[in-house]
């Protein structure tokens, strides 16, 4: 370890000692989650846009594993593994997380990178999203970071709204988890959008049919498969896809209300503003969710003290399996060197780990503690 890098770690540890410190002394217990996961665990919730960044690998055994690429799936497990008793409960955490990098190195997307967060479990009011995303500000001011906003965004909004559009559930769904990024969104709604093309009605059909029996036979037999899908997802995917042959596109005026929607980028008072017109005129009922957002605003700007507030509609992140409010805390016009924090809610997370036992809502956030380094260090 050069000298420069031994100055760095130490900087980080004492970093990461000052805001565990912050974490435990508001009621958050410190957990140490492993390393290694099982990898289904992950491909499987995790979203198509982090599928590609994994470290996957066997052991002897057979059994696929990874290593973590972020820490809200195996502090899940330490909360299942602990037993869902005394409700609610409150964790915290400090550690390296693994993603691979895509192309070039990029010093702003490392292999390895630490990450100091909570996690609160059993409190489905917006009460809990506020004090995740209060003591998270806290804990970044603490840490010399003054300069910075406040981005968010309201992946149950979204949900509504596709489920307040007549279409079939396969495509409400495959809207669902293409919502982030906002470029592979925008090809799913148009591509829906198109006419299909099936004028014969056979030949379409008939390839999907044939792709599909190779996969049956493949996985009839064992034959190993590699790849970040399953066979049984590929051969999912082929039947919603000859199923879609049979559909007629997606009307436009659904994709009009849609892309209006996902261009919203405005303090979050106008903002909710601007999504009630755009909804009313489009005779989409929004009850609940809207109200919701407006209490949020309330008091996170009570909270954030000053701090800019922008909602974005078409931000998220890229985990899919966010449910709720989304936040992220940045320095403006620094990038991802810029992005230090960020999280939000996720209320069927538990039940999909423990295989529907638990149906436990639950909120949290993460700080990517070298970019806060960097930031409060003036790099």
């Amino acid at each position: 370890m050069t000298a420069e890098a031994a100055v760095e770690f130490e900087a980080l540890e004492a970093q990461a000692a000052a805001l565990m410190a912050k974490f435990t002394s508001s009621g958050y217990e410190r957990v140490a989650p492993a390393f290694i996961q099982p990898a289904g665990l992950f491909l499987d919730r995790i979203g198509e846009a982090m599928r590609s960044r994994m470290y996957v690998f066997a052991d002897p055994s057979g059994e696929e594993l990874c290593l973590r690429p972020d820490l809200t799936v195996p502090v899940c497990r330490v909360f299942l593994e602990r037993g869902q008793t005394g409700l609610p409960a409150r964790f915290c955490y400090n550690g390296p997380a693994f993603r691979t990098q895509e192309g070039k190195p990029d010093p702003l997307r490392p292999r390895e990178f630490r990450q100091s967060g909570i996690e609160y479990f059993g409190a489905p009011s917006q009460d809990a999203d506020i004090e995740v995303l209060a003591l998270l500000i806290d804990a970044v001011t603490i840490a010399e970071l003054h300069d910075f906003s406040i981005r968010l965004g309201h992946i149950g909004i979204f949900s509504r709204l596709l489920e307040a559009l007549d279409m079939p559930k396969r495509w409400r769904d495959r809207l669902f988890r293409a919502f982030w990024p906002p470029r592979i969104f925008r090809d799913e709604v148009r591509a829906l959008a198109e006419p299909n093309g099936n004028t014969d009605g056979e030949g379409h059909g008939a390839t999907i049919e044939t792709e599909i029996g190779l996969f049956d036979y493949i996985r009839a037999r064992n034959i190993e498969f590699i790849g970040l899908r399953r066979p049984e997802e590929v051969i999912e995917r082929l039947k919603h896809k000859a199923q879609d042959a049979k559909e007629p596109p997606l009307p436009k005026e659904y994709v009009t209300l849609l892309e209006s929607y996902l261009r919203i980028h405005s303090p979050l008072p106008d903002a909710l503003s601007e999504m009630r017109v755009l909804f009313n005129q489009a005779g989409v009922k929004m009850d609940g969710v809207l109200e919701e957002l407006d209490g949020l605003s309330s008091a996170v700007n009570k909270l954030a003290k000053g701090v800019p507030l922008r909602f974005a509609a078409d931000f998220g992140r890229h985990f899919s399996y966010y449910t709720g409010m989304v936040f992220q805390i940045e320095r403006d016009g620094m990038g991802i060197a810029g992005q230090v924090a960020g999280g939000g809610r996720y209320d069927t997370l538990i039940r999909a780990l423990s295989g529907g036992e638990f149906d436990i809502p639950a909120v949290g956030g993460a700080i990517h503690t070298e970019r806060l380094l960097a930031a409060t260090a003036g790099r």
